[in-house]
């Protein structure tokens, strides 16, 4: 019985339309520092920081940034922020699923310049939001969903994890015991998987509300689209 609907953000709710900040961030390194760009990554969306100044000048001597860089760098997630927008079936998605079970947000994201939650009305769409940089764990390292079931207090057959990684969040919710809904929005092919997996793959998120009304009915994932 699924009890618990939880949402990936980027690629899955929302897009940016200028394309993904951090891979824009990564262009702006010169050669000798790019090598440590996995790092700064990793600690943008592990780690809690006030704003993107602060983290930036944490980042400033270790690889050497220049006052330029910094305040290009610091413009990419303003800007990334900005020009955010959701899907758009995301919104009425959310809302139908949230008749059927709670919802809430893990996401693998930084802790500033996110304000585009509430201008996209997700705040209060989504109360409970689960961030890796607040959590301290990111996707799809076990953790990250044993917090989330842990949190909502939901044994793993009670969730369901909708995204658009297949590694972040399809492995890692099908590695925890949850349900995996794949949004599959290019058309990809479908990596190998066991065939017992509970596993929907579907091409955005329209039919969520759909598939949760029908797990819940008890269908299996292979059956649930029909």
């Amino acid at each position: 019985m699924i009890r618990a609907v939880v949402f990936d953000l980027w690629n899955t709710l929302v897009h940016s339309q200028n394309g993904d900040p951090f891979q824009h961030l990564q262009r702006l390194l010169e050669p000798g520092q790019e090598a440590r760009f996995p790092e700064l990554k990793r600690d943008a969306m592990s780690h809690p920081h006030p704003d993107a100044q602060a983290f930036l000048a944490e980042w400033k001597d270790r690889l050497g940034l220049s006052p330029a860089q910094l305040l290009t760098m610091a413009e990419v997630f303003r800007t990334g922020a900005g020009d955010a927008q959701c899907f758009p079936e995301a919104v009425q998605a959310v809302r139908d699923t949230r008749r059927l079970a709670r919802v809430a947000l893990l996401s693998n994201t930084q802790s500033f310049d996110l304000a585009f939650l509430e201008r996209l009305g997700l705040t209060g769409l989504i109360p409970r939001r689960f961030l890796s940089a607040e959590m301290g764990c990111l996707k799809p390292d076990r953790p990250a969903f044993d917090a989330v079931q842990r949190k909502l207090g939901l044994f793993p057959g009670e969730l369901a994890m909708v995204g658009d990684s297949w590694r972040d969040d399809i492995t890692g919710a099908l590695e925890a015991g949850w349900t995996a809904i794949w949004v599959n929005r290019k058309g990809a092919p479908c990596p190998p998987h066991p065939a017992d997996a509970d596993l929907v793959e579907i091409p955005d998120l329209a039919p969520v509300p759909r598939l949760i009304d029908n797990l819940q009915a008890g269908a299996r994932c292979s059956t649930c689209l029909g």
